[in-house]
């Protein structure tokens, strides 16, 4: 070890030494003088014209060659949708410094179209994963949901629950704000969002102390495409996907700006007939006799999603705005389908259970959230913000079961009925204040209050002598109140070299649960302090390393409090954990990038008392879902991210990864404990070809690994997808195939503590055929404004804007 750590810093050491040198560096822009991240720089020898250098610009268009002779040389710039750009230069003594080489739209080729760099489709630096969604056709195509697999290291399972490089605990945000749902009901929503509402998916492993603590995995934000341009503006998109079924989304959105107010609207209409297969397999021994049990649950779906998002800003003057956003959500969910149980004895047929499932799903959710900022000068920011959640779900479900034994005359039948509402309601206040000291200098603080009241209710029925009879022993009402109180403190500073960013946040935590049998069932007050500190060294421009360290927590989902018990087949329930306890996690990263482009990260995390929604088998054939606390764990994680440069027609990033898991748990009164490995790797390619075609590539593929106590096998998706406009870049048609090999099955065996085998097998409809159209219309300017408002809704709370900033420099 000591020998690997001795070649580690001796190389980087030598690699740092030989960065230092740069002969010839410069930044790369488009006709606005924005710098273009990703373009391609080759250096030619003219002397010898086999020496050849490339390069990738970094995310501002810079670039810089630190092996260069004297002589002179000719530079070949190119860009996908850009015309290529030749220069001719001499290097003699003196470094060649700041050329800005400007290239200039291809006409040839409808601009539009552009699909960048992947620098720019799918960025990864400084801890933070950025798509973006509207770069690319293919991701447009899906859903939110579905784009979740696209990005590298991220998990979901057929429950919807979200990893991050095996690490759970993921707070999912919607334009900055977090989305307070369980697992399934925001599977719903998201599977009802079509991939072309959304500007941007980010994936933060390290987000700052300005935002809540929760999220020990990281946090994914989804932002909407709200972008506002002077006058009148819109789109049209609609789409018709095939699958095992027909499919169709289709939105409308609308923008309007001028020197005083700006307004976005938004709605979309999403039609989801999907089919989703289970299959389950076990032996165990019951009764002394060896017993086999297989099932089978197809549950086709018809989904119906509806959207609306509307803003509203109003700039007052140059220091005080006002703005208001409202969101809803109807998301209405019916499955008709059927579980088939055979069991055999001794290897020989014993029974059958058929089950016919009527399962209705609604989701209907109500977001308004009032903003306000007022600049006392331009190093003094005050912003406040008032937010209000209302959410009605629902489930109901009818179960027709009959039971027939090998070989006799007549079986059993049973039918029971279930209705499972629930409404929660949130409030919060918050109010930031930010002041830069210095160009170089930052200081942030602030406070935040959340109230969240959950209230939950089960009536359960059986059908007997010919009507229903209420079951009041699956009944169960159950209310759950959550109040947060934040305030957290941030400092940031940048140097030529260096930079640090620390932050201390702390959160007192009150949680109250009751149910209808037993009171005060959940109490918990706890104060946690979270600090969150990062430090970074650039000795050039070349290379730069940084480390990080937080500490998060995850709290327990309020459903997975609940102590009802739910029925889901003859042999299968689902129940809560009211003794659930908070997850607490210490997370290093260490960063580092090599020459602007290949980026290296290495991770550690502690948790403590862990938090799994598991799957727990008993000797015979009943089996359940649950969440509970698990001991301590390690988890390690690597990712190494480039692109291959130097051909002009092909931009690309390839991601590859590993992390390792663990599940050490005490389950039916017996220690279990598994260890799992995962290697994966993820590929986006856009090729531009001829007749103004453009065309996408990605794919990703994971060795397996370990999820909670579900030990799953390899997995691999491919999605290609080809557009192009018309009618003067209005219209862009799509075709795309997501899933084509159909590779995407999760597969795994139950790690438990009984001498049994068990496996699952879980399908869904993900190989979709897709044609998608979209429509601009509205005034469209050349050179489009920046937004006017005060609001940054394409940025974190605290965090840096993701908005190019423009660059001077004249022209080739």
């Amino acid at each position: 070890m000591r020998t690997l750590n001795l070649f580690i810093i001796i190389f980087l050491w030598s690699t740092i030494n030989v960065f230092a040198q740069k002969p010839i560096s410069g930044k790369v822009v488009d006709e606005l003088n924005l710098g273009l991240p990703g373009a391609t720089v080759v250096l030619i020898h003219l002397a010898d014209s086999v020496n050849k250098q490339h390069i990738i610009t970094d995310g501002e268009g810079r670039f810089s060659f630190n092996k260069a002779a004297f002589g002179k040389y000719m530079m070949e710039v190119s860009y996908l949708n850009y015309k290529k750009l030749y220069r001719q230069l001499e290097f003699r003594k003196e470094p060649i410094h700041d050329l800005v080489l400007k290239l200039e739209p291809d006409q040839t080729v409808l601009s539009e179209v552009e699909i960048v760099a992947r620098k720019q489709a799918l960025a990864i630096k400084g801890g933070k994963t950025t798509m973006n969604v509207e770069q690319s056709q293919l991701a447009q195509s899906q859903s939110a949901f579905d784009l979740l697999k696209s990005l590298p290291g991220v998990n979901v399972n057929k429950d919807g629950e979200i990893k991050i490089k095996g690490k759970a605990g993921v707070v999912v945000m919607i334009d900055g704000e977090p989305v307070e749902m369980g697992s399934n009901q925001l599977k719903s929503l998201l599977k009802s969002t079509p991939g072309t509402t959304l500007k941007t998916i980010e994936v933060m492993n390290r987000p700052p102390s300005s935002m809540d603590a929760a999220g020990n995995a990281g946090v994914i934000n989804f932002v909407f495409n709200k972008k506002v341009k002077k006058g009148f503006n819109g789109s049209l998109s609609s789409g018709i996907s095939k699958g095992r079924y027909y499919k169709t989304d289709h939105s409308l959105a609308l923008s309007y700006g001028d020197d005083k107010w700006d307004m976005n609207f938004l709605y979309s209409y999403d039609y989801d007939h999907s089919w989703q297969r289970d299959s389950l397999f076990r032996i165990s021994t019951v009764s002394g006799e060896p017993t086999q049990m297989g099932q089978v649950q197809v549950n086709p779906s018809k989904s119906k999603g509806h959207l609306l998002k509307f803003g509203l800003e109003r700039n007052f003057d140059d220091k005080n705005s006002l703005g208001f956003n409202f969101t809803f959500n109807d998301v209405q969910n019916p499955i008709l389908g059927n579980t088939i149980t055979s069991f055999e004895k001794n290897y020989r047929p014993d029974a059958l259970v058929l089950q016919r499932n009527d399962l209705r799903t609604k989701l209907r959710n109500w977001d308004g959230i009032l903003k306000y900022q007022h600049k006392f000068d331009e190093d003094k920011t005050l912003k406040s913000s008032f937010q209000a959640t209302i959410m009605d779900a629902g489930n109901r479900e009818d179960y027709q079961i009959r039971r027939m034994e090998y070989q006799q005359p007549a079986g059993s039948y049973t039918r029971y009925r279930n209705s499972y509402p629930s409404k929660i309601d949130k409030f919060v206040f918050k109010t930031d204040y930010t002041h830069k000291i210095a160009d170089f200098m930052k200081f942030e603080t602030g406070v935040k209050s959340s109230f969240s009241k959950i209230r939950n209710s089960q009536q359960s029925e059986q059908y007997l002598n010919m009507g229903w009879t209420p079951d009041p022993s699956r009944g169960n009402q159950f209310q759950y109140k959550e109040a947060i109180q934040a305030a957290y403190a941030l400092f940031e500073m940048n140097t030529k070299k260096w930079n640090f960013k620390g932050g201390l946040r702390g959160e007192f935590t009150h949680v109250k649960g009751d149910s209808a049998s037993s009171k005060n069932l959940v109490r918990q007050n706890y104060f946690s302090l979270f600090p969150n500190v990062e430090i970074g060294y650039s000795p050039n421009e070349d290379y730069s390393v940084t480390l990080g360290y937080s500490r998060r927590i995850d709290r327990p989902e309020y459903d997975k409090l609940n102590p009802a018990v739910r029925y889901l087949d003859s042999y299968t329930i689902e129940k809560g954990n009211p003794y659930l306890k908070p997850q607490f996690s210490n997370n290093l990263e260490l960063s580092q990038q090599f020459f602007k482009f290949i980026d290296l990260t290495v991770g550690y995390s502690a948790l403590k008392d862990p938090i799994y929604y598991s799957f727990i088998t008993t000797p015979n054939l009943q089996s359940y879902y649950t969440t509970i606390n698990t001991g301590k764990q390690n988890q390690w994680s690597a990712a190494l991210s480039f692109p291959v440069p130097g051909v002009s027609w092909w931009e690309n990033y390839q991601s590859i990864y590993a992390y390792t898991t663990e599940f050490n748990a005490t389950l039916e009164n017996s220690v279990v404990s598994e260890k799992g490995k995962s290697l994966g790797f993820y590929s986006y390619n856009s090729f531009k070809l001829p007749w103004d075609l453009s065309m996408e590539l990605s794919g990703w593929y994971e060795s397996g690994g370990l999820h909670a106590n579900f030990k799953y096998k390899p997995m691999a998706e491919v999605n290609v997808g080809m557009n192009r406009k018309f009618l003067n870049k209005k219209l862009n048609v799509g075709l795309s195939v997501s899933d084509l090999f159909y590779n995407g099955i999760f597969k795994a065996d139950i790690v438990s503590n009984h001498n049994q085998v068990f496996k699952i097998d879980s399908r869904s409809d993900s190989r979709i055929f897709k044609l998608s159209l979209n429509w601009q219309f509205g005034k469209t300017n050349k050179k489009e404004e920046e937004p006017k408002g005060h609001f940054d809704n394409n940025r974190f709370p605290g965090g840096k804007s993701k908005a190019p900033g423009k660059s001077g420099g004249s022209s080739e």
